[in-house]
């Protein structure tokens, strides 16, 4: 029997992109990454997210999705 090959949809995960909890909400699952970085970045990145009022792990997910869209900017 032939087996099927694989694909991979970037758009299509697996699992549902969303859980139902509790009041109706929909919460979008959420995977952790880590990554290495300059200390001194670090602190100037979390000074920075604090001085705006937004959490460094929104500012990443910002990054990404302009990276992922293509919009990011080029030094």
């Amino acid at each position: 029997m032939k087996r099927k090959p694989m694909s991979f949809d970037i758009e299509r995960s697996p699992r549902t992109p969303a859980e139902r909890v509790g009041k109706g909400k929909v919460v979008e699952e959420r995977q952790q990454i880590g990554a290495r970085i300059p200390t001194m970045l670090y602190r100037q990145l979390k000074a920075k997210a604090g001085m705006e009022g937004v959490k460094v792990q929104d500012l990443v997910e910002q990054a990404i999705r302009q990276f992922m869209a293509g919009t990011d900017a080029k030094a």
